[in-house]
């Protein structure tokens, strides 16, 4: 069975590395694509990349041989980038919930709140919180109890050729809030008042929709009495309505399954690494099954995230992903746009009404 569970790794190390890889080359090349917002997806992408490229390999190697092949210094090394890159990746997802965010609540004063600036020290500031809680702790032993520093690739069960992390509690705990927990509740929290923004602003559409559409009505019925002019209206209407209504739908399924794939990958990781911390008593092959859930997660991120403008560039880029015909552009969107994309919202509403 160990050829077809190399086979199934193989394909997870390949299709995280391809997918973030040709995200960023996309966002580097295409210049529609460089902006504000997608700063963050690049620094998501980046670090997803890091875990396909330097965490998942030995992870396999570690899971097929049954133990650590590499040399054994290469050990402390290899599990202070699994956490790093792991909680870079939760913590840009963070700071993306929060861009967009920002993005529906106030889109007219995006551009001044969330310069290039800003969203440069906001990656900076991820990826040093990321670093402090790996590889400072790892590196002095405070991930040890007791601040006992020890052989890195020796577990309390005495297999010396294993490489396993074993922390203690209050790093468990400590590291598990900064890293995951209090991330979550941001996220839980930002996206949920997407959706309403998002369900608020298309039920005001659809009663300006059908405030304009009577009010045209009522003017052709004065000027030119037409028996068809009522019922051709109301049936514009009602299609606006519900266009509108299709979107809003639409943005809760998109919402929800970011939300469902986030916290199916990491949640178990994060509640058994502090039950292991308590009592020990968590099997190692469970354990890394709910490990490699967490680093599929990283694999997911560049088929969810990338909205209609990846699509369109890379229609633009790929001869086989060229379609017949342009999608044409929505009033309301939550695919991130430049730092106008507000002011050209509201162009485009204009243009529909």
């Amino acid at each position: 069975g160990s050829s077809w569970v190399a086979a199934f790794l193989c394909f997870i190390i390949l299709l995280t590395t391809a997918g973030n890889f040709l995200l960023i080359l996309l966002i580097v090349t295409q210049r529609s694509l460089r902006n504000t917002s997608n700063y963050f997806l690049v620094s998501l992408f980046m670090s997803d990349l890091m875990v396909g490229l330097v965490v998942m390999p030995p992870a396999m190697l570690n899971q097929l041989y049954g133990r650590w092949v590499l040399r054994g210094d290469f050990c402390s090394l290899w599990y202070s980038f699994d956490v790093m890159c792991c909680s870079a990746s939760i913590l840009n997802l963070c700071v993306i919930s929060l861009d967009r965010y920002l993005l529906i609540i106030s889109p007219l004063k995006y551009k001044l709140r969330m310069t290039s600036c800003r969203a440069l020290w906001l990656i900076l500031a991820t990826w040093t919180l990321a670093a402090l809680a790996s590889f400072l702790p790892i590196k002095m032993g405070w991930h040890e109890l007791d601040f006992e520093v020890r052989s890195p690739n020796v577990t309390s069960r005495g297999d010396e050729d294993q490489c396993r992390l074993l922390v203690s509690l209050p790093y468990a705990l400590v590291a598990s809030c900064l890293t995951f927990f209090l991330p979550s509740a941001a996220i839980s929290f930002t996206y949920c008042r997407i959706l309403l923004a998002a369900r608020k602003q298309a039920v005001q559409v659809a009663s300006l929709a059908s405030n304009v559409a009577t009010a045209a009505s009522d003017e052709t019925m004065l000027q030119v009495p037409r028996a068809l002019g009522q019922p051709a209206a109301g049936s514009e209407n009602r299609r606006f309505t519900n266009k509108h209504s299709k979107k809003a739908l639409k943005a809760s399924l998109t919402l929800g399954i970011l939300l469902g794939m986030f916290f199916v990958a990491w949640l178990p990781f994060f509640v058994t690494n502090v039950t292991q911390a308590v009592c020990g008593c968590v099997p190692a092959g469970f354990f890394d099954v709910l490990t490699w859930l967490g680093y599929c997660n990283s694999t997911m991120n560049p088929i969810i995230y990338p909205l209609r403008d990846f699509r369109r560039a890379m229609g633009k880029s790929l001869p086989c992903c060229r379609r017949s015909g342009e999608p044409r552009p929505s009033a309301i969107s939550l695919s991130m746009r430049n730092s106008n994309s507000g002011a050209r919202a509201a162009t485009s509403l204009k243009n529909v009404l």
